[in-house]
């Protein structure tokens, strides 16, 4: 960072024009005591040199107190606006790789879908039959709003159906398909532009091989592929951090190229960066950017295609946002994150300021016996700069701590946003797989027989025990008929309940109110048996055969270690400086981190500026929880496409960041 500094000290100053300011008037102040030091020297030859050198020596001090002053200003403010940009560049990256991990799964569970499968086998395909096919793709894309075209590939390279009717594809020769039809990988990624979706520029891309059943040799019939709505994506994510910012904010490959902007017009796609460190100065278009760079740290062991976020931000005068800080005066001083060497630069400030007016003094003794009236005016205009010099100091300092203030509640709100932003984006999933699972063949068939007899269970069972075995984040799925009775179970514990009526808190007898197979319900967040007694979410949808209901397939969400590494990922940086919770707007704990002093169940107090906030928004402050005060930032859920927006599921959660506010 002090090298950066050092090499672009005059871009920087044109970045943070209050730095800049400072020195201008500090510059002046120096100019004008050095006129009005020269004239009391040709004017006043009674007093005595030794009056000279000390103002001459204040004077330095000054000097040397401005030069600590504005280089440590330069680096706070760049330090500051570093880590703005970094949480930026890292939620560009880490945001899509999350999403894109779901795909892995989604790609290699739907390659197995029996309708697929079945259809895939034939070795002619009727009109009908690929009408039908062609309707469970739409079936599918309607819950996984993400995809814009899936595509079914026989062995020959022939399209056998396609959700994307407007833009057929007719040319299968990418050599990926090749790679899938080896079978040698259980899915294949790829971002670029590609024959399979040839009206796009970029495609993002995942593939997996469809294979006949065991008992029929497993060998591969076709290839899967999904089509992942990539820009679309960004665009939204953008949107949501690109709020208030001239910065230009990219989503970059592996090696620098840029995959997708928020301002193409001026970052193009396929433009490469030349990017040697994190943070640089960098030209492009005759315009110089200080641009953050930041690499995905992966999540569950999935690092995706090693993508980077990148925020370049544009060297024209940055929002000075302390003045947004409603509460800053009397928060500043409750607050214990300033800089200590500004604190000193403050008090030594003060210090020369009260030894000039000593110098003052004796020189209007000097000049008493000396009889050098003449001299007291020049005295007393020295005097009138060094106050004004130690104002400088002192507004300047108060200034970036109401800045940092301001920049540290920014922090705080912005990764309780991104907290929530993922949580929402988790559970949309999760009301994904209950409605897509529900429509799954063989439980439409055989749901009803499956109390009668032990095959049919035996087979629902295996099929649950598959699905969960891909979806790891789910202690059990389990199916019941129309009256509730449970019927299969992917967990082996789950077995002896096998034939009981479904608990009334996991809520299954909600499916007998949806009409449509977009429809679920989900539990309230209490202790259920199905989660040893303790607080969760159980997501149900209907399993229904031509509008009549046949029973239901309910999902235990495993909530508590869930929530937990969504919350550890959000304070991973702060070396456990930061504690992380979502809460209900009643203030009971949803999720805990790992170093929270609450647990999921516990009940905080907060005040309705909290509590009551509307959905989408976030604030920061100083807040006390059971006679400890936090630095806390806040954001209440919104949803994610249609989750929690259009699908009528209300469910407000509020997430909280916050660290302890230690007194010195």
């Amino acid at each position: 960072m002090e090298a950066l500094i050092q090499q672009n000290k005059e871009s920087l100053f044109t970045l943070f024009q209050s730095v800049n300011q400072h020195q201008v008037n500090l510059g002046s102040l120096n100019t004008w005591w050095d006129k009005v030091a020269l004239i009391g020297k040709i004017n006043s030859l009674n007093v005595p040199q030794s009056l000279l050198v000390n103002m001459l020596e204040t004077k330095a001090e000054f000097a040397e107190l401005q030069a600590v002053l504005i280089e440590n200003l330069l680096s706070e403010q760049l330090l500051q606006q570093h880590r703005r940009n970094a949480a930026i560049a890292q939620v560009i990256v880490d945001i899509p790789n999350r999403n894109l991990f779901e795909r892995t799964a989604d790609v290699g569970f739907l390659a197995t879908d029996v309708d697929l499968t079945n259809y895939l086998s034939q070795p002619s395909r009727s009109d009908y039959e690929r009408s039908e096919i062609q309707a469970r793709l739409q079936e599918y894309a309607a819950k996984y709003t993400v995809y814009d075209d899936i595509l079914l590939i026989d062995v020959n390279g022939d399209v056998t159906a396609q959700l994307d009717t407007l833009n057929p594809v007719t040319d299968t020769a990418d050599p990926i398909i090749s790679d899938v039809l080896k079978g040698s990988e259980p899915y294949y990624e790829l971002c670029r532009y590609s024959c399979l979706r040839p009206n796009q520029p970029l495609s993002s891309l995942f593939l997996a091989p469809i294979r006949a059943p065991e008992q029929d040799g497993g060998h591969i019939l076709g290839v899967l592929c999904l089509s992942f709505k990539l820009e679309d994506e960004m665009a939204a994510l953008f949107g949501d951090l690109g709020q208030n910012n001239q910065a230009i904010l990219a989503l970059l490959d592996n090696k620098g190229n840029v995959l997708v902007s928020s301002q193409p017009h001026l970052l193009a796609r396929d433009t490469a960066l030349a990017l040697n460190g994190d943070n640089q100065m960098l030209t492009l278009d005759n315009r110089r950017y200080l641009v953050t760079r930041a690499k995905t740290r992966g999540y569950q062991g999935y690092m995706g295609l090693g993508w980077q976020g990148c925020v370049l931000l544009p060297l024209v005068p940055v929002k000075d946002t302390s003045a947004d800080a409603e509460a800053e005066v009397i928060d500043s001083k409750r607050w214990n994150g300033f800089s200590p060497t500004l604190k000193g630069i403050q008090r030594r400030s003060k210090i020369v300021t009260d030894d000039l007016d000593l110098v003052v003094l004796n020189g209007r003794i000097a000049a008493a016996r000396s009889d050098a009236d003449e001299f007291i005016p020049i005295l007393e205009e020295i005097r009138k700069i060094g106050r004004q010099m130690q104002t400088i100091f002192s507004d300047s300092v108060s200034q970036l701590m109401s800045t940092a203030l301001s920049t540290h509640f920014n922090d705080l709100s912005f990764d309780a946003a991104l907290a929530i932003d993922i949580m929402d984006r988790n559970l949309y999933e999760r009301a994904n797989d209950c409605r897509w699972w529900a429509l799954t063949s063989k439980f439409i068939e055989l749901i009803d027989s499956a109390h009668q007899s032990d095959d049919a269970q035996q087979m629902l069972g295996d099929i649950l025990v598959y699905i969960n075995d891909l979806y790891t984040v789910y202690t059990c799925i389990y199916l019941y008929d129309n009256q509730g009775n449970i019927v299969a179970a992917s967990n082996p514990d789950f077995a002896a309940r096998i034939g009981e009526t479904a608990h009334a808190d996991s809520h299954w007898q909600g499916v007998k109110t949806l009409n449509s197979p977009q429809q679920y319900c989900v539990s309230e967040f209490v202790p259920s048996p199905y989660y040893n007694n303790q607080h969760t979410y159980i997501y149900n949808a209907a399993i229904q055969q031509q509008s009549t209901l046949l029973g239901g397939i309910g999902l235990v969400f495993d909530s508590t270690p869930q929530f937990k590494d969504m919350l550890n990922d959000v304070v991973a940086g702060s070396n456990g400086k930061r504690i992380a919770v979502y809460i209900e707007r009643s203030g009971k704990v949803v999720g805990a981190c790992q170093n929270a002093p609450w647990q999921v169940g516990d009940t905080l107090t907060l005040p309705g500026e909290v509590t009551q906030l509307e959905n989408g928004r976030q604030g920061a402050g100083l807040y006390s929880i059971k006679g400890v005060e936090y630095t806390m930032g806040y954001a209440v859920s919104k949803g994610y496409r249609e989750y929690k927006v259009a699908d009528n599921y209300h469910n407000d959660i509020i997430a909280l960041v916050a660290e302890v506010n230690n007194r010195d």
